[in-house]
């Protein structure tokens, strides 16, 4: 491959990264470009950058190789001040006569560091931690001991869980157990009763209003989770019945993760304000109004009604649930509750970026001076060249026709045994060449036809990066989401290719071909030729779910993650490196033993030696690299 000197292009601007990574779109003032055309991150959104590509180097020098999952702390703390903020701002602005609590539902991001970082960062606003299984009930438990923090139980429940839920009451854990299923509401009567335990219990309506974006279809009155209005009214019921309505402290809702558009949370907020100020004359123990997750990310930076965007604001988020919940309790003349919001995606998405490396590229072809067919009587290879020099921009709409002909014709006879293997190689290389020519001439015309404009998609890079999309971004591979990616230096140069990004997974879905862009996804990224350093690339805005929900597909396991924060004098530190999974961690989870991998690899070896196929050298040094290789990095070390 051509090496190429790193140095800053005469004609380019760094500017013009804004037009092609839409940086200031979807970087919310976190991340920026410096004059040395290296991307910045500023946890507090306005104070000092730290150069993204110095830490990287810093991290390769201590042995910390890519892909690497940076994780910053700083941002964290800046999402959950900025959510309160808006929400005090809200509180005040309508006259509000509560507080605002924030919660994290543990789902969107479980590693233990990121909660920890959380719950330090939201201990001075009684930060809520939600779980949504038994094993996030076990994981939290012990640690979530903010006086007066409450724990949401949420999730299926059964005997084990509502009992710890409830016991954890005893060392001083504000849980409230939230009544999704009606059958939950007896298992709570009757194991508070064995354990003689007061519970907390809210109720988790379903509302009619439907969510927008992506995940519309989980909400409505046909969703998975949550109590229909008859539900409530008899659970009510029952718990007068027995004299225990005073239980009863919090009323949930949730219409949908990302939701897109402000409206459906509008509607949803009439609907659920109206039953709240019913449950609270029926029950007035009632405190909290917990209106749940969806507050959205803008991925894409068009503040649009895209499945990766949001029309609206955190801030006017905050004022359309502080305003419609005070309103509705003043017109019932009731008091306002405790507001509290699950608004776990907009909390830590911003702060993980992926940085991996460009391992290699297969470049497209261009346009070449000349292209003579090889010693051959085939006319249809003849054809190909002449239609190739000859061509003209008022006719490349025809030569296109005729091209996609030609290719059409020489598959057949290749098939039918009339043309070489060579013949049919010319032919393919040949087609590529002349729909290159055809898309530069295309620019003389005042219309290009669309099939034309098309071309460009077959006339990208490919460019191989260090990283699985399966493990690190299963969500680019399961609902097409789109990240924000860019290189995170060379910015002083002009980047040149236009390509798609594959990881090292063998599956054709193992791919990225849609990126950010300020009006419609593009469906290529623009990036430099590769040089004589490595070239990296970051991936934003990838700490919601991602982590979580990755999958082992070729057994690619966890990458390398870094927590970074800033210290007392104002410069990066690193406070936690944790190693990525091994190839003996990754096989051990798919039920291989390492020490029987070894023995039966030691037999082997001593068949071969006893047949004469192995030198004793030889199998010193594949037992060595077997060896070796079972406590190395899963990905590829460059």
């Amino acid at each position: 491959m051509t090496t190429i000197t790193e140095k800053p292009s005469p004609n380019w601007s760094l500017a013009k990264n804004n037009e092609l990574y839409w940086i200031g779109g979807w970087g919310e003032h976190y991340f920026d470009i410096n004059e040395e055309g290296h991307v910045v991150v500023r946890p507090d959104r306005g104070g000092k950058g730290f150069d993204l590509y110095e830490i990287v180097q810093a991290l390769e020098q201590r042995g910390i190789e890519a892909p690497i999952l940076l994780r910053f702390d700083g941002i964290i703390r800046d999402r959950i001040k900025r959510l309160c903020h808006s929400f005090s701002s809200a509180i005040q602005e309508f006259n509000y006569k509560n507080d605002y609590r924030p919660a994290y539902p543990i789902k969107v991001n479980q590693q233990k560091h990121v909660v920890d970082v959380i719950r330090l960062a939201g201990m001075e606003h009684l930060l809520g931690l939600e779980v949504g299984s038994k094993p996030e009930l076990v994981a939290v438990l012990s640690i979530h001991n903010t006086d007066g923090a409450l724990l949401l139980c949420n999730g299926y429940k059964d005997a084990e869980y509502i009992e710890l839920a409830l016991l954890a009451r005893k060392i001083g854990r504000k849980s409230i157990i939230i009544i999704e299923q009606f059958y939950e509401l007896k298992l709570v009567l009757d194991i508070a009763s064995q354990l003689g335990i007061e519970a907390e219990i809210g109720f988790r309506m379903k509302p009619h209003a439907k969510g927008s974006g992506r995940w519309a279809s989980s909400s409505g009155e046909l969703a998975k989770f949550g109590l229909d209005v008859h539900e409530i009214i008899l659970a009510v019921e029952q718990l007068k019945k027995v004299e225990k309505d005073h239980w009863v402290k919090l009323l949930h809702f949730h219409i949908g993760s990302q939701i897109t558009s402000i409206i459906p949370i509008k509607k949803v907020l009439k609907e659920s304000t109206r039953m709240y100020t019913e449950l609270a004359k029926l029950c007035p123990s009632i405190s909290f109004f917990d209106v749940g997750g969806g507050l959205g990310v803008d991925y894409d930076g068009t503040k649009t009604t895209s499945n990766c965007s949001m029309n609206y604001s955190m801030e006017e988020y905050a004022r359309d649930v502080v305003s419609a919940i005070g309103t509705a309790c003043d017109e019932a003349s009731l008091p306002h509750p405790v507001i509290i919001s699950e608004s776990g995606r907009a909390i830590v998405a911003h702060h993980s970026v992926l940085i991996t490396e460009v391992i290699d590229v297969a470049p497209s072809v261009g346009v070449v001076p000349q292209l003579d067919p090889p010693q051959s009587d085939n006319e249809l290879l003849h054809e190909f060249s002449h239609l190739y020099h000859t061509v003209t921009a008022k006719k490349c709409h025809e030569a296109l026709h005729d091209a996609n002909d030609l290719r059409e014709n020489i598959l057949e006879r290749f098939i039918q045994g009339d043309i070489t293997l060579q013949e049919r190689a010319y032919a393919e290389r040949a087609y590529r060449h002349l729909i290159a020519k055809l898309r530069l001439l295309s620019k003389e015309l005042k219309y290009i036809p669309k099939d034309i404009e098309h071309l460009d998609n077959k006339l990208l890079d490919t460019y191989f990066c260090n990283f699985s999309v399966f493990q690190s971004l299963p969500d680019v591979w399961a609902i097409q989401q789109i990240f924000p990616i860019m290189p995170i230096h060379r910015l002083a140069e002009e980047p040149k290719r236009r390509a798609t990004i594959v990881d090292l997974s063998c599956d054709s879905d193992g791919k990225i071909d849609h990126f950010v862009h300020p009006k419609e996804p593009a469906r290529a990224i623009h990036l430099h030729e590769l040089g004589n350093t490595p070239y990296l690339l970051g991936i934003f805005l990838v700490g919601a779910y991602q982590e979580i929900l990755g999958g082992f597909h070729n057994l690619f396991g966890d990458t390398n993650a870094v927590h970074i924060d800033v210290d007392e004098e104002g410069n990066w530190v690193f406070k936690h490196e944790i190693e990525g999974d091994t190839i003996n961690e990754v096989l051990h989870y798919v039920q291989y033993d390492s020490a029987d991998l070894i023995e039966r690899l030691r037999l082997s070896i001593e068949k071969a030696l006893k047949e004469g196929r192995l030198t004793n050298e030889e199998s010193a040094k594949l037992k060595k690299r077997f060896k070796e290789a079972l406590e190395s990095y899963t990905y590829l070390v460059v």
